[in-house]
Parts: C-alpha cells; structure tokens; sequence
C-alpha cells in the first residue's frame, strides 16, 4: 500500500488499521473502518480512497470512481491521498487520471522534486512523450540532477520512435536529442554508463554509424562496464553497419580465444569469412590487417581455426559444446544438401499408433515437452478436448508462451463442446494479456528511474507487440462470444451481458491494420526434409486465413451486441432518423455490420475454396470450413436480415406493413426449414468399429457447437421479434374487447410467430434427442474387445492403447454431455417465447 513517512503522524496512526485490512484482503472491514474514521474526521480525504479502493475490489466499482472523483476534485497534496488515488486508478486500468491529479499538485506545490517526478513517471505510463520532455527538464531546472536532464533526452527518442512521420522523427527529434547531449558532452558533464549508452542510441539511430563507433572506442566507451563485453558487441554492430567484414571477423576470433563457447561470435567469425571470400579481400601490404588486429580471409584458416579451438578444448578440463557445433556450422556452410519424400499423417490407424506411442514415451520422459504437443495436437485433430486440458497444464507454459503457443488450446476450446474447459482456457490466454497491459508500464517506469534506457523502446515494442496480437483479439471476441453463449437468456438477460461487457456495435477494438502474428508455427520439432516443411507462404496463408475468420467472429458478435438496443419504444420515436451529433441510428449501424458480415462471409467462401492444405505440424486450419459446410454460416445471416424486417414493421406499424408482415412470415418459415435442413446432415456416430478399425468422426462434433450457437443466435433474434409483435397484438386485442367488435382480424403475422417458435421447440428437442442417441451408443461401445482382437500388439501396447481409446470416448462423452445441457437451458427459453 501507500508509503508511510518517517515522522508519526497522527493521521497515519488513524489510517494504520484501514491499510492492514487492505493489505489482508479484508476489503469489508478496511470499508468499515473508513466509515468510522470519516465520521469523526469528515475532512480526512485518505479515508474516503481507502474506503474507494475496498469498494473497488469487492466489485463496486461505480461506488468507488464517484467517492475517488469527490477526493480528485479538491486537488489533494498530501502524500497519502496522492499515493493511494494512484493505487486505486491503477486497479480500475484508469492511469491517465494520475497524470490529472500530479498536474494539479505541482502547480500547487511548485517546487517538490518528488511530485514533479510522479508526474513524470504517470506521463511515463500512458506515454505522453512530449509531456514528459517538459516535465524531464522542468525537473532538471529545480533539481539539477544529471538523470532528470536524460529522461527528456529519452522522452524526445520516444517521441521519434512514436512519430508517424519518419522525416519528422530524422530531422526534428533525434538531432534535438543529440544536440542536447553533445551539450553535456562539450561540458564534460557525462556521469554515467546509462548516458553513454543514450548516446550511442541517438547516432545509431540517425544512420551516424562511424560516429556511434567512435563514441564506444573513445573516452567515453570506457564507462561502458556493467555489461560482460557491452563494448566490443556495440562495435560490432557498428562495424556490420559500416560492412568492415575485417574488424568483424578479427574482433569476434579475438572474443573467441577468450571464449571459445560463445556462440553468437562463431557465427560472426564465419559469416565475415565468407563475406572476404566472397570480396575476395586481401590484408595491406604493411601494418596490420585491421583496426581489430589479425584477419582470417579462407576457408582453409576458418577450418584450421575451429580445429584449433576443438584442439585446445579436449585439452581443457570443463568440456564445450562451441567448439564441436562450430565445426558442424562450418561444414553446414561449406557444403549444402537436400532431401525429397512424400509425407501423410492421414490414415487413422497410424494416428491410433502415433497416441499410443506418444502415451508410452511420456510415461518413461514426464516432462517431454515435444510429448505434449504432439498429443495436444493429434487428440484435438480427433475432437477429443478432454486429454488435452491436463496435458497443455503440465507444459507449464509461461508469461509470453501464452500467446504464442496458447493457440494449439484455444483454436479447439470451444469448437469441441467442452464449454468450461474453453472458458478456463481462455482466462489463461486473457490474464496474461491483460496483467502485460499493466506490468509493462511498470517495467517502462523502472527503466527510467534506473537509466536503462536501451531498454525502454524494447518495453514499449512488447506491449504494442502484446495489444496488436492476432491471438488476443481471437480470444477476447471468442470469450465474449462464449460467455454470451452460456449466459444470455440463461442466467441473465442478452441486454444485462452485454452491458457488463462494455460492448457497443458500433466500436470495433480490433487493431485490423496493426495486428500482429505472434504464433510459434515452428514449435514441433521436425526432421523432415525442407520441402515438407512448414513455408513462408504456410505463414501468409494461414495469417489470412485466421484474420478473416477473426472478421467473421468479431462482426457477429457486435451485430448480436446491437440486438438489444433495438428493443421496442413506444411510438415512433426512434425511427429511421440520424440521431444528435450525426451518429447512426441504431438500425443503420446494425445494417451496416451485416453488409460488412455479408462481404466477409463471401470472401472466407473464396479462400476455402482454395482447399489449402498445410503440413500436419504446421499451422492449424480456423473453423471457417466447418462454419461453411455446416450450413450454419447462413442460418445466422438470415436471422439477421429478420431482424432488419421486423424493425421496420415496428417503426411503420402494422397498417402500412403488409409487405413487411409477408416478408416477415416467408422468413421464419424459411429459417425454420433452414435449420432442420441443417440438423438433417448431422447424422453418423461419432465413434465407430469399421472393418476391425476405430473410426472418429470428429467434424460431427464441430457441426453440433455451431448448431447449438445459430440455435442460440436464432433465440436473441426471436426474442426481439417477440419484443415488437407482442405489444401490437395486446394493443389489438384490447381495441377489440373494448369496442366489442368482431370485425379486428389479427394480423397472419402473430400466428406465424408462434407456428415457428413451437417449430423450434420441436426442433431443438429432436437435436436434444439425437445427442442422447449418440451418448447411449459411446457408452455401449466395447472397445476393450477391440484391442483384445488385436494380436500384434504387445501386454504394454495394448495397455496404452486402451487408455487411448478410453480418453477419447470419455472425451466424446463431456462434450455431449455439456452441449446436450446447454441446449435443455436453451429448449426452457423457447418455452418462454410467447405473444
């Protein structure tokens, strides 16, 4: 919690108790205590933010920023207030208010070092460069402190960094950065390795590449200490800059006879040896051969000098690898050759074998990690998601591998049934996702205050890196989609989640532009020859492919988050009218959303219809084909378009709607025999005995998730249909008893409505049915009898076998048994649809 100051004062003796409660959780006793407190001592702001951030945290938020915004406004100055509003808008991800509430103290209290640096450091988190320049050297004028002068010297590099404008950053910003340093320089005020180093990031940075070397081989390149070899690895750079194949190669021979494991020098060695080879370079006349010394220009003196190192090593009593993977290097280089085969991991029996040995091999090395992939991979190409949850644990995967392994998961989480193992899997992806947003700003602000100042361009790169990623957003919308799934209409209404969402149809948070491909698609090991390998053009391919199938996923979601703000009001006030400020109407948004969806569904069509076909271990198809040939992609855009008919109906009412009420009932018939069409298709088992062989049929899976999330699209949309035609009918029917006429006929429209809705309730049990039926005939499969048939298998591999198949078949069964609930809780809704 907030820091405590040396002198006791009587207020931190009063705020005491409340901390210690915050600090063990106890958010209700800690909101207490503050209450006590305020009451005796109304003026003490302190409380009121400590009481805010117990109200934050046990999930008041709105509480919590009013109480904050009550403190905020009388532009406290103390330090506690100070330091625990940084707290609390931190944890609500609102860092730009501190910057709000340290402006106001440093005009209030002009000349604190310490307030003036808190200002900083909040620019710092929310990367205000320019304003960070100003408070840099606003510090530098109070306290002359050479780190103060630096940081704005960073915040202009940032500034550089940020620019859209690259002529802007080369001939505004970064020669602005050197003439300030140059200052320091000619003044002979550079104190510290941190400013050498800012420095040499300036004219690397302008392309002044001699200049950056003459820096480091200069005066001031000896203050460069902390870093084992931080000088010679700058020159080198430079010197590959500069192309001084010589200084190259015999700096990084003369590294390796200090160190001759050094890898990173190897391959410098051998690519300036071939380099001069190439140039066919040869050594002055007189002198030395470099700047760096001597230089190794053949072939033969590279081969002489990795069998020299090799030589020296076997002398030596701590043995090297470096030296050996040198030589294989080498020879790698000399002579390069390739291999030709065909590759197929098609026939199913062989996967059955390739999981049985896999089960086996993991049971002699637990913690083969190349083990676990290749199961996750094979048991999610069989639908089988069960297995694969416990396998992906044990990876342990950590921090970044999240997002760039977390794929192999999150691609089959949800489209193999296995709802609550999707929605753990995505708060795993989304944790770390979201806890980078937050440490990154940490780690940007430490490197300021310790002069790492290399680092802090790297900082800012992972986060945007992080926050453009293709997979965040595939999981974010993914996860909402999910949510929406389980919740909407079940425990909650469609409108209450999609408000606790934040969602708005009309913004879209996907940086299309930016996104960034962070999939590892070479973490299976592979030895296959290189033209089975996974290719540039895989990775191009399968990045289109997954961009837009993520344009599918993202537009129906905001048009299924744009159902509930259609909702009937009376009269016609919200018609077809631009509302204030020039914003859409509500209705053109959604229509908008659905041409946009129409457009991505024809270009996906176009791309499957290229039947790309990528290595088995290399990057893993979307359900876009399976979203297509199921049917379901146009069940869903027809129950959209309903929903633009019956807007108009309730904006035109039913007098002068005819047409729209016909075209309203030709839709629901048509979206009912849609759906039984495509429940129609779903025949077969998943699993089956076939010619002695174990068969899966893994698609049909798929095809009964998206069945039950059209079915459940459908619903929403039912749902707001009901929403219109329901007050027009009892208005209708109480003109009716009223004027005890005879003469009112109901619309055809009502009737229609309520034929498809017991439709769908016919059809829905039917699915529910069909996965009871497939659930009895998994459970009365004997597999065990299978694998007894089986004579060339050994005791151990038919061990290994059963607890294969076991896996599997129980795999099937969760999934049936998770979608067959959802849709009961689905069946229950529709019995509610009534006009």
């Amino acid at each position: 919690m907030a820091t405590r100051g040396h002198v006791q004062d009587p207020n931190d003796r009063r705020l005491r108790p409340i901390y210690d409660y915050l600090d063990n959780g106890n958010n209700k006793m800690a909101i207490q205590q503050a209450d006590k407190l305020l009451k005796k001592h109304k003026d003490l702001h302190c409380a009121k933010v400590l009481k805010a951030i117990g109200l934050q945290r046990t999930g008041k938020q709105e509480e919590a920023f009013t109480l904050a915004q009550e403190v905020a406004a009388l532009e406290p100055t103390d330090d506690n207030s100070l330091q625990a509003l940084t707290i609390l808008y931190r944890e609500m991800h609102r860092p730009e208010l501190v910057t709000k509430l340290y402006e106001a103290a440093v005009k209030k209290v002009p000349n604190s070092e310490e307030y003036h640096s808190h200002l900083f450091m909040a620019y710092a988190r929310v990367g205000e460069y320019k304003k960070m320049q100003q408070a840099g050297m606003a510090l530098y004028k109070i306290v002359p402190k050479n780190p103060y002068y630096f940081w704005s010297v960073m915040s202009l590099i940032m500034q550089s960094i940020s620019a859209q404008d690259e002529n802007l950053s080369k001939t505004m910003f970064l020669p602005l950065a050197e003439r300030m340093v140059e200052k320091m320089v000619k003044e002979d005020k550079i104190e510290a390795e941190a400013e050498v180093e800012l420095y040499y990031m300036i004219l690397e940075r302008l392309g002044k590449y001699q200049e950056a070397l003459d820096v480091i081989r200069g005066k001031l390149g000896e203050k460069l200490t902390s870093e084992i070899q931080s000088r010679e690895n700058k020159c080198m750079a430079m010197y590959k800059k500069l192309s001084r194949w010589p200084e190259c190669n015999a700096l990084s021979r003369r590294l390796l006879l200090k160190n001759s494991d050094d890898w990173q020098f190897y391959l410098t060695y051998f690519d300036s040896v071939f380099r001069l080879i190439e140039e066919a370079w040869t050594p002055p006349a007189e002198g030395e051969h470099s700047l760096e010394g001597e230089v190794h220009y053949s072939a033969e003196e590279a081969v002489r000098f990795i069998e020299d190192r090799i030589t020296e090593e076997s002398k030596s009593s701590r043995h090297l690898r470096g030296p050996h993977l040198a030589k294989l290097e080498l020879i790698r280089r000399l002579r390069r050759q390739g291999f030709n085969d065909e590759y197929k991991l098609g026939d199913e029996t062989a996967v059955w074998q390739a999981l049985t040995l896999l089960e086996e091999g993991l049971t002699h090395s637990p913690s083969n990690a190349q083990f676990k992939l290749l199961l996750v991979r094979i048991y999610c190409m069989l639908g089988a998601f069960e297995p694969v949850v416990d396998l992906y644990s044990s990876l342990d995967a950590k921090h970044i591998q999240h997002d760039t392994i977390g794929y192999l998961l999150t691609r089959y989480a949800e489209s193999l049934g296995q709802y609550a193992a999707a929605s753990q899997s995505c708060n795993f992806a989304l944790r770390f996702f979201h806890s980078n947003q937050k440490d990154t700003s940490e780690y940007i602000i430490q490197a300021y205050k310790y002069g790492a100042f290399e680092k802090i361009p790297e900082f800012i790169a992972f986060r945007n890196r992080l926050n453009n990623s293709l997979h965040f957003a595939q999981v974010r919308t993914e996860r909402m989609l999910l949510d929406l799934l389980l919740e909407a209409n079940v425990s909650t209404s469609l409108a209450e989640s999609i408000k606790s969402m934040n969602l708005r149809p009309e913004e879209d948070d996907i940086p299309w532009e930016a996104l960034r491909d962070n999939r590892d698609l070479n973490v299976f090991f592979s030895w296959d020859p290189k033209d089975r390998d996974v290719s540039e053009e895989h990775k191009k391919l399968s990045l289109e492919e997954e961009t837009m199938w993520l344009r599918i996923r993202s537009l129906t979601l905001r048009l299924i988050s744009g159902l509930p703000s259609l909702n009937h009001s009376v009269g016609p006030e919200n018609s077809e009218k631009t509302t204030e400020n020039g914003v859409s109407s509500r209705i053109d948004i959604f229509r908008l959303l659905l041409q946009q969806l129409e457009v991505a569904l024809e270009t996906g069509k176009r791309f499957i219809e290229k039947d790309i076909q990528y290595p088995f271990l290399g990057p893993v198809p979307t359900r876009m084909a399976g979203f297509f040939n199921s049917g379901c992609s146009q069940c869903q855009t027809s129950s959209f378009y309903l929903v633009s008919d019956i807007y108009e109906l309730d904006i035109n009412g039913l007098e002068d709607t005819m047409e729209i009420q016909e075209r309203v009932e030709n839709s629901l018939k048509s979206l009912l025999e849609q759906l039984k069409d495509v429940f129609s298709k779903y025949k077969g088992d998943l699993l089956e005995v076939k010619d002695g062989n174990l068969k899966t049929h893994p698609t049909l899976l798929e095809n009964l998730v998206f069945l039950v999330e059209t079915i459940s699209i459908i619903l929403w949309v039912s749902s707001y249909c009901e929403s219109v035609l329901r007050p027009y009918k009892l208005n209708l029917q109480k003109k009716k008893k009223k004027k005890k006429e005879t003469s009112i006929i109901m619309p055809p429209v009502f009737t229609s409505f309520q034929d498809y809705v017991t439709g769908l309730q016919t059809l829905i049990s039917n699915v529910v049915d069909h996965i009871k039926g497939l659930e009895t005939h998994l459970i009365a499969l004997k597999l065990e009898e299978l694998i007894l048939e089986d004579t060339s298998l050994s005791l151990e591999e038919r061990k290994f076998s059963k607890t294969v198949q076991g896996k599997v078949q129980s795999s099937y069964l969760h999934s049936l048994l998770e979608i067959g609930e959802l849709l009961k809780k689905r069946l229950e809704t529709t019995k509610k649809l009534k006009i």
